[in-house]
């Protein structure tokens, strides 16, 4: 890494009117966590770049970029939008038996979702857990046997291909989506609703019951259709005898599945989907997962990029689907690196995170919160940007070992200066892009912010 200058010490510069050099060297650093707070204009982005260029040349660079504009030379940018479609599907799993599985992958969705200003119901918990591990199971993997485990990733594209070529097999050989535990919902709504269980006689009924309600909908439009232009009879016919057969063969497999009832049990599948009106909020909740297109089976291309910028000006405005992507991604970010091992006091990863009040709060499982107190020995560390100290946790405000103040907004002095144990008069002096205030924790010494003149 190279020592990054900060500036020269304030007072000694106006009292002995000596240059003091300040730096940022991160071999006499507690940690390598980094706090930036100043208003819009004061220099953040500026910063940014400078403490990531001071970043040894073999750490990989993860940038969540809010607003676009963190321009890095270097840096492989993806731009994630509806448009694109590339995203990460939180399904895959790390089949090592250790730091990955089933439980894990769904612990991590419940955990991104309920870090929202929707937080999902104990009910909707208990479904969406349920719908998930059922998701996995129709794949063949099952959350006690790390031998199933292992499944292959492919892109939308390539499952659209399975499912045109009927390969079913090769379709049990690729993870799930969150298409598919969407389907899966529908499929245990009609199930409750119908009152039967999505499996074997009564997995028949329900695909009798769909291809029922498909061929109706299709003589439905033909006769509007057919109400303005000539009437093909024969077509409606065909249709009309077709929906018949269906019909039958949904009544006969009801009857089949109620005569093979033997304990009374089987409904207990469907019982655990707790009712139709839980199980429907939940769907919904999935498929606006689903339209914002950043939880898709189309990977980012970053290839083997060292400095990989996530350009999430596009989604930025969905504030709620913003947190959840990035903790996710910092949720599996975590995972990689406590997987590797400790690093012996080397970072190995940076991760700059902008407009962090979006991301932060004082939860003690709060990825940030957990990069900031445990993941110093795995070698990640992590930056933060926003307009006020205030902005980010105080899990991590007392243990970034390097906190940088540009200039703030008035109405933040006070509330700043209580967080910070600062005088407010420091931050008053504070002139946008001509002078800051600089905590460096360095190993040994008591902190303390000090003024500097940036070079």
């Amino acid at each position: 890494m190279t020592p990054v200058l900060i500036g020269y010490d304030y007072w000694r510069r106006k009292n002995d009117q000596k240059n003091e050099l300040v730096q940022w060297d991160p071999s006499r650093l507690a940690n390598h966590h980094i706090g930036i707070a100043g208003t819009s204009g004061a220099g953040k982005t500026h910063w940014i770049r400078n403490f990531i260029q001071g970043q040894a040349d073999d750490v990989v660079i993860d940038i969540f970029d809010y607003h676009g504009d963190i321009e890095v030379p270097g840096a492989k940018t993806v731009l994630f939008s509806e448009s694109t479609k590339y995203g990460f599907n939180p399904l895959v799993l790390n089949p090592d038996p250790h730091f990955g599985g089933v439980r894990r992958a769904i612990n991590d969705v419940i955990a991104a979702i309920g870090n929202t200003s929707r937080a999902l119901g104990t009910n909707q918990e208990g479904v969406l857990r349920a719908l998930l591990t059922d998701a996995y199971a129709l794949k063949g993997i099952s959350a006690t046997n790390p031998s199933t485990w292992y499944r292959n990733e492919a892109t939308d594209e390539q499952i659209q291909q399975l499912i045109e070529a009927h390969d079913w097999s090769g379709l049990r050989q690729v993870y799930p989506t969150l298409l598919d535990v969407t389907t899966l919902a529908r499929r245990k709504l009609k199930a409750l609703w119908m009152g039967i269980e999505d499996k074997e006689d009564g997995r028949q009924v329900l695909t009798a019951f769909d291809e029922f309600c498909r061929v109706m909908a299709t003589l439905n439009q033909r006769k509007m259709k057919n109400a303005t232009q000539a009437a093909d009879e024969a077509e409606l016919a065909q249709l009309d005898s077709k929906l018949g057969s269906l019909k039958m063969r949904a009544l006969d497999g009801f009857s089949t599945f109620l005569d093979r009832m033997q304990s009374g049990r089987e409904f207990e599948e469907v019982v655990k989907y707790n009712s139709r009106d839980v199980l429907l909020s939940v769907i919904n909740r999935l498929e606006n997962l689903q339209a914002i297109g950043i939880f898709n089976s189309n990977p980012p291309p970053f290839g083997n990029a060292r400095i990989r910028r996530y350009n999430l000006k596009p989604i930025a405005q969905s504030e709620d689907e913003l947190r959840m992507f990035v903790h996710f991604r910092l949720q599996a970010i975590i995972r990689e690196e406590m997987q590797r091992g400790e690093s012996h006091g080397r970072i190995r990863r940076f991760v700059v995170i902008d407009e962090c009040v979006l991301f932060n709060d004082e939860s003690r499982s709060n990825p940030i919160n957990v990069i900031a107190n445990q993941m110093r020995k795995f070698g990640l560390a992590i930056l933060q940007a926003g307009q006020s100290p205030t902005h980010m946790s105080e899990e991590f405000l007392s243990s970034a070992g390097t906190m940088l103040l540009l200039n703030l907004a008035p109405t933040n002095w006070d509330s700043a200066a209580r967080r910070l144990k600062i005088d407010t008069k420091m931050l008053q002096y504070l002139q946008p892009q001509h002078t800051g205030a600089v905590r460096l924790t360095e190993k040994g010494q008591i902190p303390a912010f000090r003024q500097v003149y940036f070079a």
